[in-house]
This record gives structure tokens, sequence and C-alpha cells, in this order.
């Protein structure tokens, strides 16, 4: 009895000098897949919930929305928020109206998926803008439609000025000097 498990002792100490290193290896990679997959969870609702607002649209908003249904493949309420949402989005779609009511939904899923479970909507819908970036989008708006209106009344770059155009155009920066 005492070479069996002399034997076996043996046989045990050598499996486990062998295992327990794989095993702690194996239990590392399976934790770091978990990780990997949270973080892109989570930085992929923290890009939609910090632009959620933005009007108009960036393009971190829809780069975000391109990649639910990779990063949230395992949630199926995730996925069905997020088909609705997407319908909503297309123009002629007969949920147009309630775009926001989507948006607030697919929103309220991924926080449910990432344990933010007291998040209401409400919550989610509640957004902070400054009066100063509300102006500044405003005065962009203003400027693009003017540059936009002298642009369209202006001749084209492929058409060149007539000998005249040219010879009023130098009179008149020479009256204005």
């Amino acid at each position: 009895m005492k070479e069996f498990l002399q034997s076996y002792g043996q046989l045990f100490t050598l499996l486990s000098v062998t295992l327990i290193p794989f095993t702690i290896w194996w239990l590392g990679i399976k934790f770091q897949d978990r990780k990997a997959k949270r973080d892109a969870k989570l930085n992929l609702f923290f890009t939609l919930m910090a632009n959620r607002a933005t009007n108009p649209v960036v393009k971190e908003w829809v780069d975000a929305l391109n990649l639910i249904d990779i990063v949230f493949q395992s949630n199926k309420k995730v996925r069905t928020a997020w088909a609705a949402y997407y319908d909503a989005l297309h123009p002629r779609s007969q949920h147009m109206d309630n775009i926001e009511a989507f948006k607030l939904d697919l929103l309220s899923e991924m926080a449910n998926d990432l344990g933010y479970k007291d998040l209401k909507q409400t919550e989610i819908g509640k957004t902070y803008s400054p009066q100063a970036f509300r102006n500044r989008s405003d005065w962009d708006i203003k400027l693009q439609n003017e540059i936009y209106r002298v642009l369209s009344a202006s001749k084209s770059f492929s058409q060149p000025f007539t000998d005249d155009e040219l010879n009023n155009n130098a009179q008149n920066e020479e009256q204005g000097s």
C-alpha cells in the first residue's frame, strides 16, 4: 500500500506541477477575454451616452451604433431595441415621431446589461448642454448658410472671369484704396 501511495503520489505531484500552471493560465485568458468584452460594451455605451443629445449627429455616435450588433451579440434585448431604433431612424419610417423613445429604450437595455439597473429612462433622457454650445452651433449654421448663399451666386471655379469682369474688379479695388 505504501508503494502504491508513493508511486501515485509522485504521479499526483507531477500532474499538479503541470496542470495547476496551465489551469491558472487558462483562467487568466478567460478572465481577460471577459474583461475585454465588458470594456468594449462600456466604451460603446459611454460613447452613446455622451453623444445622445448632440445635434447634428457626430461620427462617434454613428460608429458606436454600427458596433452594437457585434459588441452586444449575446444580448437579444439590446439587439431587438437596436433593430427598433434602426427602423425608426429611416426617413420614411412610421416610427419617426417616436425616435427618442426608441433611443431611450436602446440605452436603457444597454444600461441593464451592464449592471446599471437603477438608471431610469427619465435619467437617460436628461442631458446638459451649455447655452454657449447652442450659440456656437447657431452661429455655425448661419455662417454655413451665408457661405452657401455667396458661393451659389458666384461663378464656378471652372469658368474664368471675362476681361470686363476683371477690369471692373480692378477699378473697384482702386476706388476703394
